[in-house]
């Protein structure tokens, strides 16, 4: 003992004789053959790579066995900041069909709308259906009451900046008669709350004047003031 302990002090480099501090007593190299202190570095983690060739203790985490066909569950991520925003998402696109239903004294029906254009400058929509009259030339209607179809066009359209163009048609047919309704209206904005309005109307009977056919026209001209 006493040989190899001197050949220690001769041969062995000065780390391998300096004591531990697991260990003071004894050279560095008889305290690690003898298991009294290791050489592996300290870890700080919640879980350690060589947590298996160590005791367990009461902070020791035991893995569970995985049954046969288990998956390994899914670790953890940080979602990137586009997919973990708090604010909802936002999309202009809606749906650009529908369908219609009325129901008064005069008549009732159900139709089929769709949004034919729809862009920033300009928007256009129809519709079309189909109904039963009960009242005779109410709400623009035909000369009868029987079954009726309906159609409606809209178009919106910015001329400028200050300027709207709007434009409606309803055409209703029956039993007797065929009824039209245009108007086309103009909106000028003359100053931040001046406004000019200009509508103008026209509509048609194909079973008035002893069956020639009626037109009417009207217009107006109005200028509104925002408070």
């Amino acid at each position: 003992m006493l040989s190899a302990a001197l050949w220690v002090a001769i041969a062995a480099p000065p780390v391998l004789i300096a004591p531990l501090p697991e260990s003071p007593g004894e050279p560095a190299l008889f305290a690690v053959a003898a298991g009294r202190a290791d050489l592996r570095r300290p870890c700080y983690q919640l879980v350690c790579n060589d947590a298996g060739w160590r005791a367990p203790t009461r902070f020791t985490r035991i893995a569970r066995p995985k049954a046969p066909g288990t998956l390994d569950p899914l670790l953890p991520i940080r979602l990137p900041a586009i997919a973990a925003r708090r604010y909802p998402l936002y999309s202009p696109a809606s749906r650009r069909d529908w369908r219609t239903t009325h129901g008064s004294h005069s008549r009732f029906d159900a139709g089929f709308g769709y949004e034919a254009v729809r862009t920033p400058d300009t928007n256009l929509r129809v519709e079309f259906g189909t109904g039963y009259r009960l009242q005779p030339y109410a709400d623009h209607g035909t000369a009868s009451e029987g079954p009726i179809a309906r159609g409606r066009l809209e178009l919106r359209q910015n001329l400028s900046d200050n300027a709207l163009l709007t434009q409606r048609v309803l055409v209703e047919t029956g039993r007797l008669n065929t009824t039209t309704r245009q108007v086309i209206g103009v909106d000028l904005r003359l100053q931040p709350q001046w406004t000019l309005h200009s509508n103008f109307e026209l509509r048609h009977d194909s079973a008035g004047d002893g069956g020639r056919g009626a037109t009417a026209t009207e217009g107006s001209l109005q200028l509104r003031y925002r408070f």
